[in-house]
């Protein structure tokens, strides 16, 4: 009978031990997955902030290129039906856009904005005028810009009016370089996000 207890003590011994044993795996297993899952979550947090941030620049610099190109297809009423345009007037355009931004953007510099205006212009025979630098087309700011497609590609777009002639089309292409939160994380490099405006004259 003693030995009967003295084996049965045993094997609850082992038991026990391996019951531990099997609870300290199973502590050192959901540590790791917590640490994974934590680990997944803060990427996915940077993720969205960092997309939070930039469409967030897109919305003002979507306001600001649609108000910018509003402004200066009105010949008539605001530059006294002159269809010339000037390097006075862009570089106004582009003053008007980093004051606007100064004051909505707390992290604004001047050297991660750009700005491209272009005009196409057509003649008397509806043919398109061609574009020249600092005259049709002005590249502002200290960050290079560039839109998708060019003013001249899309000459199609502008309406004929009933005097037979086609309207002068303006485009407006603000461009400005973001924080890069989430490429942080990989040694990224700063991206730029850009809008596009197009419209017009009358």
């Amino acid at each position: 009978m003693t030995n009967s207890a003295n084996n049965f003590s045993r094997e609850r011994k082992k038991i026990r031990k391996s019951t531990v044993g099997l609870t300290g795996n199973q502590k050192g297993v959901f540590f790791i997955e917590l640490c994974f899952v934590l680990l997944m979550l803060s990427v996915i947090i940077f993720l969205t902030i960092d997309i939070v941030v930039k469409q967030s620049v897109k919305g003002k610099l979507d306001r600001l290129s649609y108000s910018l190109v509003s402004v200066l297809r009105e010949r008539s009423q605001l530059f006294d039906g002159d269809e010339t345009m000037t390097y006075d007037e862009a570089t106004k355009s582009l003053a008007l856009i980093q004051n606007s931004l100064r004051s909505t953007l707390a992290t604004y510099e001047d050297s991660r904005l750009g700005l491209l205006i272009e005009q196409q212009r057509f003649d008397a025979n509806k043919n398109e005028i061609s574009q020249n630098i600092n005259e049709h087309i002005f590249a502002m700011g200290s960050y290079p810009c560039s839109n998708t497609t060019p003013l001249s590609e899309l000459i199609d777009l502008s309406p004929v009016t009933q005097f037979d002639n086609k309207l002068t089309l303006y485009q407006v292409t603000l461009c400005y370089e973001t924080e890069n939160l989430f490429g942080r994380l990989f040694g990224g490099e700063l991206v730029f996000v850009r809008s596009t405006a197009l419209s017009f004259g009358r």
